[in-house]
């Protein structure tokens, strides 16, 4: 779905024009707060993901760990 057109704005009106303006100020400065909004999240979020995965990978190791012993102490 497109984006509605702007309105007409009779360029010879410079109320008009600069109404238009500060809309569009408006909505780059909403727009610019919420990528940084999104930025922030996805670095949070990124900084989760690596740490869980960095338990992941321990936990991992250590489970191979606990194998290779179970397993030597089963060997007579």
């Amino acid at each position: 779905m497109s984006p509605a057109a702007p309105p007409t704005i009779d360029p010879e009106d410079p109320a008009a024009l600069r109404e238009r303006v500060d809309a569009l100020e408006a909505r780059v400065t909403e727009l610019e707060i919420q990528a940084s909004y999104d930025r922030r999240n996805h670095d949070l979020l990124d900084e989760v993901v690596r740490e869980f995965a960095a338990r992941v990978e321990a936990l991992e190791r250590r489970l191979t760990e606990l194998g290779e012993a179970v397993a030597t102490a089963g060997d007579p």
